[in-house]
């Protein structure tokens, strides 16, 4: 665990309280000052109760994600499901109930801003659910639509007209409500990317003109294959990521159009399958490079933080766009040889903090946007009250000073973290709970739920 002090009264006490403390000087009799307890602007303080596994009904929990629909989504991977959760620590059931019973042992997972939600098991495969279609309802089946071509209304399918880049006419859709069976399936979660289909093993052609759309990668295909983390790309870009530990590789995995679908509300949607389209990291030992990964997210800007166990450096990040390395070596506090004993999970707040948790350190290690670190949370604190005397010309003055100590004695084996509306989570799998940390010190959390 990290070391800092303020302001310490006196050498003795450095040498007394060095292990893990802060120090602050208490003011004078009949002083105003404020003695700076809680002026830290980035103290986070515990939320009780804490969430039980038991309560929530949670085996073996491996990953987390605060989704923007105000659920968070809880990879449970020892009982086959996805549990959903409110901030409030409520059960969601009902529509949710299609992840409770899953045929895999889900160990990872993220939602991107379309509201589709990918998992994987460490196998080779990703798999999908589109929760708002199937919140929503499907009417039918988009088969074709209509578009103004040189002057005259033309009836084309769907992806033709995207490919061609055209605009559909409005109330031009021709709906196919009869394939009920599949759109049934369409609410159902299925496999997103497979390395081994046939498109992304031979490439991604145009039907009617035979031409190469997208390369296919024969190789990878072939190659064993470990997915243990995903996390959204910006919206714009229609991808996610994935982490390959076998492989040591961060993929860029596009969206690509399968399907076009007439919702109940009368939104059309897409629906999408998963194709290789790069390779944004691979492996290495130095800055952006990927060695025996752990864990991975993005942040607000799209920018990519991975954890890894590998040679020498346990954090990097990749700049949105360019892939590099944005972490000095040597320079950046996060980047330093002897900073993490086991950086297991990663998350950014939207103010771009960053959060580490370290299971060995038994504590969660946060960093600014920039690398430097800040302090150690999720530890218990006491602070500690102790005199001293000195003289001061020739008179003997009696000075108090306050110790700050942190115990990281809250945590044990803990597997992920995610923050969410100025709140950090954290799986403490070893005591079987859900730790709750929060800025706001003067709150109270009740039920922080959208109405419905």
């Amino acid at each position: 665990m990290k070391k800092s002090f303020l302001h310490a009264s006196a050498f003795l006490l450095l040498i007394l309280f060095a292990a893990c403390s802060e120090t602050m000087d208490l003011p004078d009799a009949g002083s105003n000052q404020n003695t700076g307890i809680n002026r830290d602007p980035n103290k986070y303080v515990r939320i009780s109760p804490d969430w039980s596994f038991d309560a929530l009904d949670l085996q073996t929990p491996l990953d987390i994600f605060p989704a923007a629909n105000g659920r968070l989504y809880i990879a449970d991977s020892a009982a086959s499901r996805i549990r959903v959760i409110r901030p409030s620590g409520e059960i969601e059931s009902g529509l949710y109930d299609t992840l409770a019973s899953l045929p895999l042992d889900p160990a990872a997972l993220c939602m991107d801003a379309r509201l589709n939600l990918y998992y994987c098991d460490q196998g080779g495969k990703i798999y999908v659910w589109p929760e708002f279609s199937a919140n929503t309802g499907i009417r039918g089946i988009v088969t074709a639509r209509e578009y103004k071509i040189a002057g005259k209304d033309t009836l084309l399918h769907p992806l033709t007209g995207l490919a061609l880049g055209l605009t559909a006419k409005t109330n031009g859709d021709i709906i196919d409500t009869t394939q009920t069976a599949l759109m049934d399936s369409l609410t159902r979660p299925s496999v997103f990317y497979d390395p081994a289909s046939v498109m992304n093993r031979n490439g991604l052609y145009n039907t009617e003109t035979g031409v190469l759309i997208h390369a296919g990668n024969p190789v990878y295909a072939q190659m064993r294959k470990s997915f243990v983390a995903l996390a959204p790309a910006p919206a714009a870009e229609l991808s996610i990521y994935a982490l390959d530990a076998i492989n040591n590789y961060i993929l860029k995995i596009t969206m690509i159009p399968a399907l076009l679908v007439r919702l109940s509300n009368g939104q059309n949607v897409w629906h999408y399958t998963g194709m290789l389209e790069s390779f944004v990291a691979t492996a290495g030992t130095g800055a952006g490079t990927v060695s025996d990964p752990l864990s991975m997210c993005t942040d607000n800007g799209g920018n990519i933080y991975y954890t890894q166990t590998g040679d020498f450096f346990s954090v990097h990040k990749l700049s949105t766009g360019t892939y590099r390395a944005d972490f000095s070596v040597a320079a950046d506090d996060i980047m330093r040889l002897d900073e993490f004993a086991y950086a297991r999970d990663i998350s950014v707040a939207p103010d771009g903090y960053i959060f580490v948790l370290d299971t060995l350190d038994r504590d969660v290690k946060m960093y600014k946007s920039d690398g430097t670190f800040m302090k150690s949370v999720a530890v218990r604190e006491e602070w500690l009250r102790l005199s001293d005397s000195l003289y001061v010309n020739d008179s003997l003055v009696v000075r108090d000073t306050l110790v700050l100590q942190q115990y990281p004695d809250l945590l044990k084996k803990p597997m992920a973290l995610c923050y969410y509306q100025d709140v950090l989570y954290i799986l403490d799998n070893g005591n079987r709970r859900i730790l709750r940390f929060t800025k706001v010190d003067d709150v109270i959390i009740e039920n922080p739920d959208r109405e419905e």
